[in-house]
């Protein structure tokens, strides 16, 4: 059987071996590594093409297939303290999903520290900076003329009086009853 050695010879032209090749394209695993060195080589040389495709489906279907799905229904070791539990995430050794969940939590840490930093710096610059010339956007009052205010709780001077005296008659009036309250229950007492 051939070994990579002898393959690695084979594509860079130090051996000339025909059994060798008929080995090769007989063999899956030895053909995809036969093109795996040729496409080094062509790495190392800068010879690569401009499109290259790569067929993972197989090894994406033969992944899927070894794996055991995760349900409920496999959890038999719902009532057993000494199995160990199902995790909700199937982490496989492969795609280094271990050490990725927590650089990307770090990763998120930084940037929300980064974010409030940047926003307390922005903002102590902002109030800090003395303001000679009022803003544009800010400044609400016209030119020429004067400005009134833009409110339902507004009232002239007119209307003002004449809520002031409705409310000295409101108190003029509870004041009475409240007398007349008070005196009625010192009669009924006697």
């Amino acid at each position: 059987m051939a070994n990579k050695e002898q393959i690695s010879a084979l594509v860079d032209g130090e051996i000339q071996d025909r059994v060798l090749l008929e080995q090769v394209a007989g063999n899956k695993e030895l053909a995809d590594t036969f093109g795996r060195y040729h496409l080094y080589g062509d790495a190392l040389r800068n010879e690569l093409p401009e499109r290259m495709t790569f067929d993972l489906s197989d090894r994406v279907m033969a992944a899927l297939e070894q794996e055991a799905p995760l349900t409920a229904a496999n959890d038999s070791s719902a009532g057993d303290s000494n199995a160990e539990p199902v995790s909700a995430t199937v982490v496989r050794p492969g795609f280094g999903l271990g050490r990725l969940k927590p650089a990307l939590r770090h990763a998120g840490q930084f940037a929300i520290a980064a974010s409030v930093s940047a926003a307390v710096i922005f903002g102590v610059q902002h109030y800090s900076q003395p303001s000679a010339v009022p803003s544009p956007v800010l400044n609400t009052v016209p030119l020429s003329g004067g400005a009134a205010p833009v409110s339902l709780n507004y009232q002239n001077d007119a209307q003002q009086r004449a809520s002031e005296q409705q409310l000295l008659e409101q108190e003029r009036r509870i004041n009475a009853l409240l007398m007349d309250h008070e005196l009625q229950q010192r009669l009924r007492q006697n």
